[in-house]
């Protein structure tokens, strides 16, 4: 049996390249679907810069689309 989720779910991972950034972003839907989002950061960053820009564009996503509750994980 799958227990489902009574929140949305944001997860994010991240990877700092010489040449510039990745961001993987995933939202779990509380119905059960999800909606993915692939973002190329142009500049170089650190891995810390890199989450912490990956964790803010989350968030930004997450009240363009009007989620009202969110919980959120990171692969740290």
């Amino acid at each position: 049996m799958v227990a489902k989720i009574k929140l949305w779910q944001l997860y994010f991972d991240r990877a700092s390249r010489s040449w510039g950034a990745g961001v993987e972003i995933v939202f779990f839907m509380p119905t059960g679907g999800l909606i993915p989002y692939s973002i190329s950061l142009l500049e170089t960053c650190s891995n810390n810069a890199v989450e912490y820009e990956a964790h803010v564009v989350g968030l930004e996503l997450a009240i363009e689309i009007l989620i009202d509750q969110l919980e959120v994980f990171n692969d740290s």
